[in-house]
């Protein structure tokens, strides 16, 4: 759980960062929405949201802070996400073509396979479509 804050604290920095950023664009629409994380650990959200947290490491204490400051200013919301379901899990592990199929498709990206039907093409196949 302290690295899934220590990522929770790195990208919810960005994300005040680059709203930050589009404040400073006079013609972005105002007021700002929330930027949503979704996380599919419901155990690190349920500790993100609690005011309390009880840990021996100070630098994990100290990003739990910051993560509640960014919640409490509404900058930051985090939202679950089934492991299934989340679309940046398939990036961190070995994808399988039919992987890679419900990943563009789930991201409304253009596919890089050409769909043959065959589910599982010979290295040759696959060397010329990706």
């Amino acid at each position: 759980m302290k690295s899934e804050f220590i990522d929770i604290a790195t990208v919810g920095k960005e994300a005040k960062w680059l709203r930050n950023m589009l404040f400073d664009i006079k013609f972005w629409p105002q007021p700002m929405s929330i930027i949503s994380l979704y996380y599919d650990s419901e155990a690190t959200m349920s500790r993100a949201y609690s005011n309390i947290y009880n840990c021996k490491s100070r630098h994990i204490s100290i990003r739990h802070g910051y993560i509640q400051e960014l919640i409490t200013n509404g900058v930051i919301t985090i939202v679950y996400v089934k492991s299934v379901n989340n679309l940046a899990d398939p990036l961190t592990k070995g994808l399988s073509i039919d992987m890679v199929r419900k990943t563009t498709n789930g991201m409304e990206l253009k596919p890089v396979i050409k769909d043959t039907g065959n589910t599982n093409p010979t290295s040759d196949q696959q060397e010329a479509y990706l």
